[in-house]
């Protein structure tokens, strides 16, 4: 068997993203952290969503409270998730806010990584 090494110097945060359209909005729902954004567009609720893990995170990361950050959707919404046919990843940069300026040292992942399912109800509306 051959051995692969994989070295990368981009720590990330992945997160899964549930996008369906309710009531005339687009709802985005972050699976690990349970938490959700609306938008009148797809794209506005991506980018809502987007900034608000990204605070969620650098928030946790900052002050030491990473064992609040993990909160997980539930049972329904993973699922729906995963019998999704097709889903988009995409990279963002994380700019941390939150840093603790007595304690520098703090790491916050430069990256999040999402992967995004547009769920089957969001075309029957768009």
């Amino acid at each position: 068997m051959k051995n692969f090494i994989n070295k990368s110097n981009d720590a990330s945060f992945t997160t899964n993203i549930l996008i369906k359209k309710e009531d005339g909005l687009f709802v985005a729902h972050c699976l690990e952290l349970d938490i959700v954004a609306v938008g009148e567009t797809l794209a506005a609720a991506e980018q809502e969503i987007v900034s608000l893990i990204s605070a969620q995170i650098d928030y946790a990361f900052s002050n030491d409270n990473i064992d609040y950050l993990f909160h997980p959707a539930p049972s329904e919404a993973w699922q729906e998730f995963y019998r999704c046919k097709k889903q988009v990843e995409k990279k963002y940069e994380i700019k941390p806010l939150f840093k603790n300026k007595t304690s520098p040292e703090k790491i916050v992942p430069p990256w999040l990584i999402t992967k995004t399912c547009e769920s089957e109800n969001t075309f029957l509306y768009a």
